[in-house]
């Protein structure tokens, strides 16, 4: 798929892609950093992926759906052919609930930045590497963990 039919199907809103093409968006150095994200997303119990329109900036995304979270996507995965990027919604609970002294200054600083809507804030990150991948889907599983009251994740602990 040339360079241009893959941009296109990123930011034509009329065809719908499959994750698989928005996948292919992904730069090839960054690519391992995001399908790791997508697997390890996808082996946590009640998670689905939907692509949809999310508008400018975003376009076509890859939304991780979670039972427990009905209101809203537990993550997105934005594929920019650029440089893809996590999106995270955090509650108020979730951000208090995170160890953010121990957090790397630019991951720490991301969150307290973000955007707030409703109570929300959406904390967006560029992804730069499969290390840094891991560190932002554990603080995403400890979104998860404060909507399904699971509070040795949600403290920093692990499953």
């Amino acid at each position: 798929m040339s360079s241009t039919s893959v941009r296109s199907a990123w930011n034509d809103r009329f065809r719908k892609p499959t994750a698989e093409v928005l996948l292919s968006l992904v730069p090839k150095a960054l690519a391992p950093a995001v399908m790791r994200l997508r697997s390890e997303a996808l082996r946590e119990g009640g998670v689905s992926e939907e692509v949809g329109w999310q508008g400018v900036p975003w376009h076509w995304t890859i939304a991780f759906h979670h039972e427990a979270m009905a209101s809203r996507p537990w993550f997105y995965i934005v594929p920019k052919p650029e440089k893809p990027l996590l999106v995270v919604p955090f509650t108020r609970e979730a951000i208090a609930s995170l160890p953010l002294r121990r957090l790397l200054k630019p991951v720490r600083e991301a969150i307290m930045h973000a955007r707030e809507v409703d109570g929300v804030r959406w904390v967006q990150w560029g992804i730069e590497s499969k290390a840094q991948a891991e560190t932002l889907l554990k603080l995403a599983k400890a979104q998860l963990a404060v909507a399904t009251g699971d509070a040795a994740v949600a403290s920093g602990g692990e499953r």
